[in-house]
């Protein structure tokens, strides 16, 4: 390998390394190793002429990691498959990188891939290691095509053009026509998903509290309400197949105001779930434009949220739903079977008292002063459930709770139903909005009672009020919180790790906002404000006349300032050339517009023979490194150190 395609393996390289680095561990093992083996392989041939595999090698092993990526993925074009082909190809292209056509190729390929990551993450972190890897690219390409000079020269300019690109970048994000969706229209099809389940059962949301990570964040128009009132409505289950709930059939209609409460504005920002429910304080009485609300006072989108929506809501946390509507009668089916221990207590409740209240209350008392216990790690339930919960192992998660006490109100002749959601937050000082995690997933219970409608009964609170004030931290046994209470191990860091944490997290937040919720309705707004109307028929035009004016303003200073930066700039020989002549010129040896360097050196020496010898020196070597191409790190090395050394006097002190 010659020594010129040497000297650009290892930036091109790192390049590549970089690029791919946020698909290693989402990509299949094989594919990981199979590019590292390559990169590896290649970085040591080059220093010790190793073999090199030939044109026929290559194809085959191109051909067999073509069919074995597809095999992978089973035969199906979707986005991890273009994005694991892509790094079968890179792992072979160095091996071709002979030509500086080749490497050309080779870096258009890493920007490709840089882009790739926008397909699975925008946020804020994915934000700045594109630009870190856009930067780093940048900075190999001007070396591979000005290959004098030092790297870190390179990154200046790379930098330098990032940065002229800026102004571009932002006229064309705030008027560039919105398309629905991620930052550029595109969602990934294999998102992950976790959060509510549309089935309840022992241990689903127990599991949850395994996660740390966000569901949402919600933030306040006013004060927020206190955490009695933080019940975040998702999903309803009004099915029960004696051991797991699941939510049946509902249809969207136009919901009667609740009466008896004052209203509560909030706007969420709502992480991709895979799933079409919206989360709002209990009880919404508006629903977003994506969305609709059910009949059971649940909003659901149109669509499964592939993406981070962010959405305005209102809600009564006081409230009284009204009269029981005969599609609600579902709320009292159990199965015939099953549970008669339960069956039992509850119907001796129904028929000792009259006033369902009562029941309520003392189905209440019982869970309060039986031994129950709260607890992430239940033991298993046997066939009839309920009956196995309430009267022999006594300990459980919310889940548990919720599904004993709906079954006794369904067995006492009460309608019931489980809520599932959120409840609680933690604030975040740095942005007075809450902060909502998996592990806040909580399930409630809903009672119908005559004059007051659907009323919210908690029964964790009756066995676990710290539950409901302070969160599931300060209601479950010590020993269970092990895994959680991280930040406790770092002692007096604590607090300060804390606040690092929640400045990251305000940060993305308004990342989140102003960037990635920058939508087409928003684009809307912003124009309207400059009295363009996109929904007249003068309104595109106007649009595009603002984008071309903005454009060619952004040129002209762009190119201004190129036109009065001196060329000798763009790199160290050039940049130390001017330095040489600034000496010059202060002992009166100004160098004329458009004047050689030689010329210039020939006229300034005959001038001052006294520094005639350093002058010639000095510019055989620009010269050299400049025009010649014959100099090397060395000459450059040499050259810098002659213009530093160089001091001329004026001729009075001479």
């Amino acid at each position: 390998m010659k020594a010129t395609n040497k000297k650009h393996l290892l930036p091109i390289l790192g390049a590549i390394l970089l690029a791919v680095s946020p698909h290693l561990f989402r990509l299949p093992s094989w594919i990981v190793i199979w590019c590292l083996a390559f990169w590896a392989y290649v970085l040591a041939a080059s220093k010790n002429n190793w073999y090199r595999p030939g044109r026929t090698i290559l194809v085959i092993l191109t051909i067999g990691g073509f069919i074995g990526g597809l095999a992978t993925y089973g035969f199906k074009f979707n986005l991890d498959t273009g994005v694991g082909l892509l790094a079968v190809m890179l792992g072979l292209k160095p091996f071709e990188m002979k030509t500086h056509r080749d490497r050309m190729i080779t870096l258009c390929l890493v920007y490709f891939l840089v882009i790739t990551n926008l397909l699975y993450s925008n946020n804020l972190v994915m934000s700045l290691f594109m630009f870190a890897s856009v930067l780093l690219a940048t900075a190999v390409l001007i070396r591979i095509n000005h290959p004098r000079g030092s790297f870190a020269a390179n990154l200046r300019l790379s930098g330098v053009i990032m940065v002229q690109a800026l102004p571009m970048m932002i006229v064309l994000f705030f008027l560039f026509p919105r398309i629905q969706g991620t930052l550029f229209g595109m969602s990934n099809q294999s998102i992950a998903r976790t959060g509510i389940n549309d089935r309840l059962s022992p241990g689903s949301i127990s599991q949850l509290v395994l996660s740390g990570e966000i569901a949402f964040r919600a933030e306040f128009k006013n004060s927020i309400p206190g955490p009695d009132r933080l019940y975040w409505r998702g999903i309803v289950f009004q099915h029960f197949d004696g051991k797991t709930w699941s939510r049946g059939q509902t249809r969207p209609v136009r919901q009667a105001p609740l009466s008896a409460g004052s209203t509560v504005g909030y706007t969420i920002t709502l992480e991709p779930q895979g799933e079409k429910w919206l989360f709002a304080l209990d009880m919404p009485i508006t629903s977003p434009p994506m969305a609709r609300m059910q009949n059971d006072r649940t909003l659901m989108a149109y669509h499964k949220l592939k993406a981070r929506i962010r959405y305005d809501a209102v809600s009564q946390t006081t409230y009284n739903t009204g009269d029981f509507k005969p599609e609600e009668r579902k709320a009292l089916i159990l199965p015939v079977q099953g549970n008669p221990k339960s069956t039992a207590l509850a119907r001796s409740w129904a028929d000792t008292f009259d006033n369902p209240a009562k029941i309520v209350n003392k189905a209440l008392e019982f869970f309060s002063q039986n031994d129950f216990v709260y607890s992430l790690n239940p033991p298993g339930l046997k066939e009839d459930a309920i009956d196995d919960f309430l009267f022999k192992t006594r300990k459980g998660y919310c889940e548990h709770y919720a599904s004993a006490f709906a079954f006794l109100m369904r067995k006492a002749k009460i309608p019931a139903r489980i809520v599932g959601g959120y409840l609680g937050g933690e604030l975040n000082p740095y942005g007075n909005y809450l902060i909502v995690r998996q592990s806040d997933a909580h399930a409630w219970v809903e009672v119908w009672l005559p004059a007051r409608g659907w009323v919210r009964i908690d029964p964790t609170s009756a066995v676990a009020p710290e539950r409901v004030e302070q969160g599931f931290e300060a209601a479950l046994p010590p020993e269970e919180l092990e895994g959680f209470l991280l930040l406790k191990h770092f002692g007096p860091l604590q607090s300060h790790l804390k606040k690092i944490i929640f400045r990251w997290d305000a940060a993305n937040n308004y990342w989140n906002q102003w960037v990635l919720g920058y939508s087409y309705w928003r684009q809307r707004e912003l124009l309207a404000k400059v009295g363009i109307n996109i929904g007249s028929w003068k309104g595109p035009f106007k649009w595009i006349l603002l984008a071309l004016g903005l454009i060619s303003f952004i040129v002209f200073m762009i190119s201004m300032r190129l036109f009065k930066t001196p060329v000798a700039n763009t790199d160290d020989a050039q940049r130390f050339y001017v330095k040489f002549c600034a000496k010059l010129t202060r002992v009166g040896l100004t160098r004329k517009p458009g004047q050689g360097p030689v010329d210039f050196a020939k006229t300034a020496g005959d001038l001052r023979r006294d520094l005639k010898v350093n002058i010639h020196k000095i510019t055989d070597l620009y010269v050299l490194l400049r025009y010649a191409r014959g100099g090397d790190e060395n000459t450059l090395k040499k050259f810098k150190e002659r213009v530093k050394e160089f001091d001329p006097k004026p001729i009075a002190e001479t």
